[in-house]
């Protein structure tokens, strides 16, 4: 992931535009053994990094590259994305 990493005073942002999108989405995000996860009812599935600055980015970024035509992803790449979305990989 090339991606600059959040600073800790935009976490609550971010997950807040999360929150009020218009994805569709039910998911936790927990913290075990020092590393962060996100999980639905089927997986429990890692994020990177072990600060949750680096989770969110992490979530943030994988959001966007799932939902490129929401108005999360258009919001991410104004505020926080320095590449474009189509040349990431996951």
């Amino acid at each position: 992931m090339s991606q600059r990493i959040i600073d800790r005073s935009y976490v609550g942002e971010v997950l807040q535009h999360i929150y009020n999108s218009e994805l569709k989405i039910k998911m936790t995000l927990f913290c075990e053994g020092g590393y962060f996860y996100i999980a639905d009812e089927e997986r429990k599935t890692p994020l990177q990094g072990t600060t949750i600055e680096e989770a969110v980015t992490h979530l943030a970024f994988r959001l966007s590259k799932e939902f490129p035509a929401s108005d999360f992803a258009a919001w991410w790449a104004k505020n926080f994305r320095e590449q474009d979305l189509r040349s990431e990989k996951l």
